[in-house]
């Protein structure tokens, strides 16, 4: 009896492990990758293995051995398909090469001249140069192709040289057999042993080039840059709460961690390359295996005969059979897609929200569904413009913006007509003493600018219109420090007696009025008028425009602010001399507002039999007038989650006239609830959903909800900073985990896709995910 060569059955089994990890690692991982630990009593992130996870955690508090798990299916996948495309194309290249001398010299001098440029090096430039945006996975096998095929160009064609001058081949050209039957029939069974440990080291080199792409920063999927400082009770200093991450969590990604290139690593937190390191080390161990015993067994065996086999067709099967199990079995929380699926189709025009809820069986949340109350309101009579001369410059309600007042309790309305007057960037060193900061630190503004000139010594505001450009930033050669906040520097000349304010802002007409992207800043001035609401319409008219509007209206006095809306650099001539002048015109400047009463009505109801102690998701849409109307969503979960007795709140929303005061009475109602999620809707008029929140470890779960209840969305990229988070209503749920939900993106309407979404997170709740606060 013949003796079984037990390589084949290594090979074999470091075959359907690597299958085996690669199809079903994300379902055997302990924990999702969107599952962050942000605080574990007072221990120090990342955490050692056993404190957490058996194997410790990223610097987010994520579980490491989860992570390797889940981004197994991504790193093998573009490991295999980078070392059989690097096979592949020298393959074809060295076949090419035996047609003529000259395709074998180009072919030759072409490899000679790939070998000499690193491959790391090439594959970074591709990856972090030349593609834009994300790098897909096809993008990342071309990067490790650019210059891998080199290597096995010159394996391949040394053994058709070899076996070009072998003696059967004489034999064969005698009987006139085709080019292409020799390299069918006679060169390719000779081939398999040196193609598949060939092939073998190129997965591995590919593997290689991945982890080294990963420690310099370059990985694949979507790159996310996640605080989760906002998300901590404690704060431990010299902990690191932010960091870039990919998704999905491939190998190499988990290599860029800052923690993971850092020397201090080597002596401290180890395990961030060692669990990733050693992952890379086994599936290169097993994918050596896996070739050498292809090229063991078919060194005497022809292997277009065996695929004939019964073994042959028993392999395919079981291959085939695993691929068609992990098509079948579910992915965790399968079952929220069918909340999904219903929110969806029960959107429908709802128009009454009180009559819906009502319908839906949900109880009200205070004595009635209805939270109401009378009061008054300061509000425009009119748009608010500027006159200098014949040029006169009107708000309108266009977007981007152009002019807008700014209405908050330190000014307020009415019309001045007056002399000019032009303070520059408004800056005095009296203002900003300058503060005691750690040597870590760097200066602040008061130190960068103790020594530079008043903007208002020598010219006298008091019954003028001052003209004041928002200053941007002070830099000091290296250092630059922020300019300040646009209502001290607006307070800073009410105090000295402007009449009224022309304020120009250089960034007016890039502001969103709530939170749609990280990149697109909230409208301070609408911030302002938020949390600190006029009450007085008579007061100090203050109008802000941009550059080009200020630059239009002081033409007559021959100013352009525009020089003054960069960060002034303190060293320069220009920071030594004041530019205020008086600029011997007349303007006019009209905020006309008046007292008007209103009555606020916001509509709240929650899903009843829910213990008090339960942790609430509330739902809260910011009702608008037109568009697609977030009242329908609110409706379609009603009937779709009430049913299912998941502890949910709805709130239809009135902003009217205070939305802070609107919202205490929401909070007022919710008195004894504990609410663990809240998720905003503010507008559904766009083609994508957009999210928005300071709480770094809800980013990743947002998008993963959204990808699996199948809404239209963009990535989020980042983490919104708390400085500039605003909803309507914010003020008593401040402390509160929100995600805010909006639109982005031309024309569309995303109710169906907003209800989707926001059933899959309760389906998932329901089902106890681990990932959502309770």
């Amino acid at each position: 009896m013949p003796r079984r060569d037990p390589w084949a059955y290594i090979g074999l089994a470091a075959f359907f492990a690597l299958l085996f990890f690669a199809l079903f690692g994300e379902r055997i991982a302990p924990h999702q990758a969107i599952f962050f630990v942000p605080e574990h009593d007072h221990d120090p992130r990342p955490y050692d293995p056993g404190l957490v996870f058996p194997l410790g955690s990223d610097v987010l508090g994520r579980d490491l051995f989860s992570l390797v798990l889940i981004g197994a299916r991504t790193t093998l996948t573009v490991v295999l398909l980078g070392g059989l495309a690097r096979v592949a194309a020298g393959l074809a290249l060295a076949g090419i090469s035996t047609w003529s001398r000259p395709l074998r010299a180009g072919t030759d001098w072409l490899a000679d001249l790939v070998s000499a440029v690193p491959a790391t090096l090439v594959a970074l430039i591709a990856v972090k140069v030349l593609v834009k945006g994300d790098t897909s996975v096809f993008m990342f096998i071309g990067a490790l192709l650019i210059t891998g095929w080199a290597g096995p160009y010159r394996v391949i064609r040394a053994e058709l040289d070899r076996l070009a001058h072998m003696p059967f081949m004489e034999g064969v050209r005698a009987l006139g057999v085709s080019r292409s039957d020799i390299l069918r029939r006679h060169h390719l069974p000779h081939l398999v042993p040196v193609l598949a440990l060939n092939t073998s080291q190129q997965v591995v080199a590919s593997l290689v080039l991945v982890a080294e792409l990963g420690v310099l920063g370059a990985f694949i999927g979507s790159v996310r840059g996640i605080n989760i400082e906002e998300s901590l009770n404690t704060f431990i200093l010299g902990q690191l709460n932010s960091a870039q991450i990919a998704d999905p969590p491939e190998w190499g990604g988990l290599l860029a961690s800052t923690n993971a290139r850092a020397i201090s690593t080597l002596w401290t937190t180890r395990w961030l390359f060692l669990v990733p390191g050693v992952a890379f080390a086994l599936t290169a161990v097993a994918v050596a295996a896996i070739g050498f015993a292809v090229a063991r067994r078919y060194a005497r065996r022809n292997v277009l005969e065996e695929l004939r086999t019964r073994g042959a067709g028993a392999l395919a099967l079981t291959v085939a059979a695993i691929f068609i199990v992990s098509a079948l079995v579910p992915d965790r929380y399968a079952a929220a897609r069918s909340w999904a699926d219903d929110a969806r189709r029960a959107v429908v025009a709802t128009g009454d929200s009180e009559r819906a809820f009502a319908d839906a069986g949900l109880a009200p949340l205070g004595g009635s569904f209805a939270l109401e109350r009378d009061t008054t309101q300061v509000v425009e009579a009119a748009p608010a413009t500027v006159t200098v001369g014949g040029v006169t410059e009107t708000e309108t309600p266009a977007v981007p913006r152009s002019l807008e007042p700014v209405v908050y309790s330190r000014t307020g309305g009415g019309v001045v007509e007056a002399r000019v007057v032009f303070v520059s960037r408004g800056l005095s060193p009296a203002d900003y003493p300058p503060q005691q900061t750690s040597v870590f630190a760097g200066p602040d503004l008061g130190t960068l600018i103790k020594d530079l000139p008043d903007d208002y010594e020598g010219i006298d505001v008091r019954g003028k219109i001052v003209v004041l450009v928002r200053l941007a930033g002070v830099a000091a050669g290296s250092r630059t420090v922020s300019g300040p906040a646009v209502d001290t520097l607006i307070e800073n000349a009410l105090k000295r007696g402007a009449a009224a304010i022309l304020f120009v802002d250089p960034i007016l007409s890039r502001y969103a009025d709530v939170a749609t992207s990280i990149s697109i800043p909230v409208n301070p001035y609408r911030r302002l008028e938020a949390s600190d609401p006029v009450s007085d319409p008579n007061g100090t008219p203050v109008v802000v425009v941009t550059p080009a509007i200020a630059d239009r209206l002081l033409a007559p006095a021959g100013l352009s602010t525009a020089p003054f809306a960069t960060v002034l650099d303190a060293g320069s001539a220009d920071a030594r001399r004041s530019a205020s002048r008086d600029l011997g015109i007349t303007a006019r400047v009209s905020v006309p507002l008046v007292r008007a009463t209103a009555h606020v009505r916001t509509i709240a109801g929650e899903t009843p039999g829910v213990p008090i102690d339960a942790g609430r998701v509330v739902v809260w849409a910011v009702r608008r007038s037109g568009g697609a109307s977030a009242v329908d969503v609110l409706g379609a979960l009603a009937r779709t989650l009430t049913p299912r007795r998941v502890p949910f709140v709805f709130v239809d929303f009135d902003p009217a006239v205070d939305a802070n005061t609107n919202a205490r009475a929401v909070a007022t109602a919710l008195a004894g609830r504990r609410v663990a999620l809240m998720l905003v809707i503010d507008g559904l008029d766009g083609a994508r959903l957009s999210f928005d929140t300071p709480y770094g470890d809800l980013v990743p779960a947002i998008d993963t909800y959204a990808q699996k209840a199948g809404a239209r969305y963009v990535v989020t990229r980042g983490t919104e900073s708390i400085t500039s988070w605003s909803w309507p209503g914010i003020a008593p749920f401040i402390s509160t985990k929100t995600i805010l939900i909006g639109a982005t993106g031309g024309q569309g309407d995303l109710r169906a896709d907003a209800a989707a979404l926001v059933a899959y997170v309760a389906g998932r709740y329901a089902l106890g995910a681990e990932e959502l606060p309770r």
